[in-house]
């Protein structure tokens, strides 16, 4: 029985460890939605609304196209969202550590500019896909860009993000 109980909070203790907390909450009624900007650590996503029922993540339209660079991949992070919509939020205690980021992928475009995008991965429940630039100035250099609704609370983790996607576009980018 004491196997079965350790082996359970093990289980539990796994699933949780890793997980995005929601440590802010700022809300706003826009065109009869409700807005939040909603705080995980170390990052933020601007204006993810809850609408018909239904937690409705931020998009970003260029020129006519609309792109979803924002991405729930877990049912645990949606009903913290909107759990935080129904019910309000409860700030938890200490701050969390910075997300875990993986790069999931990079998808070559044809683009000059945005050469391609590259899909980042906050503890297996938050996809961002985020535009690798190639710089104007100097040649064969590239730099990050960001959905215009994520925003880093911290500059270094911004900045550790950043050159690990660089490295590995750059290694990818010489096979």
């Amino acid at each position: 029985m004491k196997n079965l109980i350790s082996a359970l909070i093990l289980c539990f203790a796994a699933q949780t460890a890793g997980a995005l907390e929601i440590t802010a909450l700022s809300t706003a009624a826009a065109g009869g939605a409700v807005k939040g900007d909603f705080t995980f650590g170390a990052v933020t996503v601007k204006s993810i609304s809850y609408e018909n029922g239904g937690v409705v993540m931020p998009f970003t339209e260029n020129k006519g196209k609309t792109y979803t660079d924002i991405k729930l991949l877990s049912k645990s992070l949606y009903a913290k969202i909107e759990a935080c919509f129904k019910n309000g939020f409860k700030k938890g205690g200490k701050e969390p550590a910075a997300p875990a980021v993986k790069i999931k992928s990079f998808k070559p475009l044809k683009s000059k500019a945005r050469v391609a995008n590259a899909e980042l991965s906050f503890d297996g429940e938050l996809l961002v896909v985020a535009g690798v630039m190639a710089s104007r100035k100097e040649e064969g250099t590239f730099w990050i860009a960001f959905p215009p609704d994520l925003v880093f609370r911290d500059k270094a983790f911004k900045s550790d993000v950043e050159s690990a996607v660089i490295a590995a576009w750059a290694k990818k980018e010489k096979k």
